[in-house]
């Protein structure tokens, strides 16, 4: 059996399958269950039944899922030494 385990706001939390005698067993506090497919992207669930988020609330997702740009500069940066010291230690031992 395909579920869906969502909360009270009718944000999916996960989805899987297993057989319908397991399927509660699936629910933590404050969750609930439903049979179903869905794409906790794209997908809530609003008076037990699966349906399409607005565009709007899709945008805010993905954009909320973007890295800020801090996160990204200090990524970056972390990358830029960390290769430099990899080249130098495989320089060091003849490797390059």
């Amino acid at each position: 059996m395909n579920y869906i385990v969502y909360n009270k706001d009718g944000n999916i939390l996960r989805t899987g399958t297993c057989p319908e005698s397991m399927v509660q067993l699936q629910v933590g506090i404050d969750e609930f269950v439903i049979e179903g497919i869905a794409n906790d992207m794209e997908d809530k669930i609003v008076e037990g039944k699966i349906v399409r988020k607005s565009e709007a609330e899709i945008n805010l997702i993905k954009e909320a899922a973007k890295p800020n740009s801090k996160e990204l500069l200090i990524s970056q940066r972390m990358n830029e030494i960390l290769r430099r010291q990899v080249i130098e230690e495989l320089t060091k031992e003849g490797k390059l």
